[in-house]
């Protein structure tokens, strides 16, 4: 596992290279990024020497799975008067964020490629073929959704009777229920979402009772943070829930693989498959 999906990625990625053939227009050659998601997936579509600049949340340790290879990469923090210096031939953006700077770059003739939040992994494989087409890089693109989908396909534990009840809970007591990313992969790893099973559709709260009352066999939960203490923060570490049996296994899945879909979010399902394996109580 410790050469997880980065590994199987790097193989296929170089044969990909190697079969790449010629495009009928010249690829975007000065990429700015945006949107998180979109540093993403130019950094493992088209790499360094195309990318012109990525948003400054491609930095984040604590949101981006690309954090520790761009350092080097100029960031921008989504102001129109800084991008437009830049003469990008691509921007990608998200649809909800940075609306002025869009519509600006867009009445400049700068094309903009908007990119969508997956609720799935067939979402996220639509994605990378949109951004893998933008970027003239479709061989890459069908690369990485053979990796993610060779990490989706291994074989996961199997359980006697119902399946094990997971739940993927937050600061202040924040969810993720049906129709969301976090639910996908649940139900890949093999578990049922309890805040699906409470009725949350989209995103939301489960308060403590509900918790007690559920007795999810995995929690994912970050630990409180030493250095930001908060009552949202406490909420994780309640006395209600650390009596025995009131919890199955804490598991830690790095929030940049929840955080935005990429094929790298198959690394979150054979974290928690390896959880399952180890047994739902410690």
């Amino acid at each position: 596992m410790a050469r997880g999906w980065m590994g199987v990625c790097g193989l296929v990625l170089a044969f990909a290279a190697l079969c790449g053939g010629a495009h009928a227009a010249a690829p975007p050659q000065r990429i700015v990024s945006l949107n998180l998601c979109g540093d993403q997936l130019a950094w493992m579509l088209a790499g360094r020497g195309r990318i012109a600049a990525l948003s400054h949340l491609a930095r984040s340790a604590e949101l981006s799975y690309v954090a520790p290879q761009v350092a080097d990469v100029p960031i921008v923090q989504g102001a129109a008067e800084e991008i437009l210096p830049l003469a990008p031939d691509l921007v990608l953006a998200g649809r909800y964020t940075a609306k002025p700077t869009v519509a600006f770059l867009r009445a400049k003739g700068v094309p903009i490629l908007e990119l969508s939040i997956p609720q799935d992994f067939a979402g996220i494989r639509d994605q990378v073929r949109r951004v893998a087409r933008a970027l003239g890089e479709e061989p890459r693109g069908e690369a990485l959704i053979a990796a993610m989908d060779a990490a989706l396909a291994e074989p996961a534990q199997r359980h006697d009777g119902p399946r094990p009840v997971g739940v993927a809970w937050q600061a202040g007591g924040f969810t993720a229920g049906a129709g969301t990313l976090t639910d996908a992969v649940l139900d890949a790893a093999g578990l049922d979402n309890l805040a699906t099973r409470s009725g949350l559709k989209g995103h939301g709260y489960l308060t403590l009772e509900a918790m007690v009352a559920g007795r999810p066999d995995v929690l994912i939960a970050d630990a409180a943070l030493p250095t930001q203490p908060s009552l949202r923060q406490a909420l994780l570490q309640h006395p209600a829930l650390a009596r025995p049996g009131a919890l199955g296994r804490r598991v830690t899945v790095p929030a940049p693989l929840l955080a935005c879909g990429t094929p790298a979010t198959a690394e979150a399902v054979r974290l928690l498959r390896a959880a399952l394996a180890e047994g739902t109580r410690p």
